[in-house]
């Protein structure tokens, strides 16, 4: 299904985004709109796709998650029929796996708690996987800015 998104769709994405709980008669408020003028806007939203789910987004520092790494992966051709961007999203703390253009194929966003677990889970589940033929990782010191957007409009998200 196919839909318009208007200025006002894009606002309430965006205040769905920041926080899925927020009560619609608060963002009718902040559009302009009537509370049942944005229930059925996400309404419409909902059925065309657009807004596929809600989710909980977890700060991992006090999880004691203190890592977070992406791993390039290259991988060894022919693929025998092994998915192997469906095993890398498998691996435990695997984030977001992407396949990418350039020298590697796929890029993986990982949280652990450790450099030791990491290097174990390299170790025990991304390399002993039979299409994986190399593997590179950035470790990632401080972040700046982290957040889900779309097109360059803050506050959209992508579905999966």
């Amino acid at each position: 299904m196919s839909i318009r998104i208007d200025e006002t769709d894009r606002e309430i994405l965006r205040i769905l985004l920041r926080a899925a709980t927020t009560p619609k008669a608060e963002i009718a408020r902040h559009v302009g709109i009537a509370a049942s003028a944005v229930s059925e806007r996400i309404k419409r939203l909902e059925d065309a796709g657009v807004i596929c789910g809600y989710e909980t987004r977890l700060d991992p520092r006090p999880l004691d998650i203190h890592t977070l790494a992406y791993i390039f992966v290259a991988e060894r051709k022919p693929t025998k029929g092994v998915d192997t961007g469906a095993r890398l999203a498998q691996v435990t703390g695997v984030e977001e796996v992407h396949k990418i253009a350039g020298d590697d194929c796929f890029m993986v966003k990982i949280r652990t708690e450790n450099t030791d677990q990491l290097g174990a889970i390299l170790d025990t589940e991304i390399n002993p996987i039979p299409t994986v033929a190399s593997t590179r990782t950035t470790i990632v010191l401080r972040t700046a800015k982290e957040e889900i957007a779309l097109g360059g409009v803050p506050g959209v998200g992508l579905c999966k």
